[in-house]
C-alpha cells in the first residue's frame, strides 16, 4: 500500500512537472507570433557591427549585423533561443542579405522562432 502512495505521488508530480513545461514551451507565443516587424531603411545606417537583443521567454535571442556601404553584409547570431533550428535562421538570414530587408518570407512552422530573429535585428538597426 505504502509503494502505491508513493507511485501516485511521482505520477501526480511528473503530470504537473509536465503541465509547467509545456506552459513554459507555449509562453507568449501568440504574442510572438502577431508581433509586428518593421523595415530598416539602410540609407541612414553608417558601416559598422550593430549588436540586438530580443527578449522573449525561450525566444530570447542576440545578433550582430555588419552593415558596409548602407548595406547589411552579414547576420550572426551571437546568443540563440532554446530549441534552435540552424538551417531555419541560416535560410532566414540568407533571405534578409539577398533582400536588404526584413520582409521576408517565413517557413511554415517557424513563425515564432523567425519573428524573434528578425525582431533582433530590427532592434539593433534602430539601436534599441
Amino acid at each position: 500500500m505504502k509503494i502505491l502512495r508513493v507511485i501516485s505521488w511521482i505520477c501526480l508530480f511528473l503530470v504537473v512537472a509536465m503541465i509547467v513545461f509545456l506552459y513554459y514551451l507555449t509562453l507568449h507565443q501568440e504574442d510572438i507570433k502577431n508581433m509586428k516587424i518593421g523595415d530598416i531603411d539602410l540609407s541612414n545606417i553608417e558601416d559598422g557591427v550593430y549588436v540586438g537583443r530580443f527578449e522573449g521567454y525561450r525566444w530570447s535571442n542576440t545578433v550582430e549585423v555588419t552593415v558596409q556601404n548602407q548595406q547589411i553584409v552579414d547576420v550572426k547570431i551571437t546568443k540563440g533561443m532554446m530549441f534552435r533550428k540552424n538551417e531555419v535562421e541560416e535560410n532566414l538570414i540568407n533571405q534578409v542579405i539577398n533582400k536588404q530587408s526584413l520582409d521576408v518570407d517565413i517557413v511554415s512552422g517557424t513563425t515564432v522562432s523567425s519573428k524573434a530573429i528578425l525582431k533582433a535585428i530590427e532592434n539593433a538597426l534602430n539601436n534599441k
